[in-house]
């Protein structure tokens, strides 16, 4: 049982920061999947914010775990998510497609990084949950970049909303597993 913790580090509370990003997250994509019906620019500048702000809980998240096996990939991801996200909120009048397409980029990125991040991990506890994390992520960024129809539940906002909720979950359930290892 030990072992099946070690991706959490040698500090027992180090679970907490994995809850603390799984909260933000599941908050991002509620946000996400709520606000981009007011218009295109606040869409963007919605999605734009908080992609950088979970980018930054992502980082900082990383380096408080330093010893866990998946630092650099932690790492990776949310330095993705934080350029991303302020490479949108800089200019969401960019048009539909430009910010579509870096959205969908964003999404492709982050969900190769949280699957080679599962893999690190693997066999741990939680590995599991960030491999559907990152499927997602990849899905979304895909569904984005052919160009789905943008009606109803396939707005860009929506998709990454949903890809954020997602990923949210698997640090959700990655803290839940840390902790009853304990």
């Amino acid at each position: 049982m030990a072992n099946a913790n070690h991706w959490a580090g040698t500090d027992q509370t180090r679970w907490v920061w994995f809850l603390c990003l799984g909260i933000a997250l599941v908050v991002g994509g509620i946000l996400a999947i709520m606000l981009p019906a007011i218009s295109s620019i606040a869409a963007g500048l919605v999605l734009g914010l908080v992609l950088a702000v979970v980018g930054i809980l992502q980082i900082v998240q990383a380096f408080r775990v330093t010893a866990w096996a998946g630092f650099v990939w932690g790492l990776l991801v949310g330095f993705v998510q934080l350029v991303g996200g302020v490479l949108i909120y800089l200019n969401p009048l960019a048009g539909a497609i430009a910010l579509t397409l870096l959205i969908a980029l964003v999404f492709i990125v982050q969900g190769i990084a949280q699957i080679l991040l599962a893999l690190r991990l693997r066999p741990h506890t939680g590995w599991g949950w960030l491999a559907i994390s990152g499927l997602i992520a990849l899905v979304a960024g895909a569904l984005l970049a052919l160009k789905m129809p943008f009606s109803g539940i396939y707005t860009p906002g929506t998709i990454t909303g949903i890809s954020l909720l997602v990923a949210g979950g698997a640090y959700i359930a990655m803290a839940a597993s840390s902790r009853r290892a304990h």
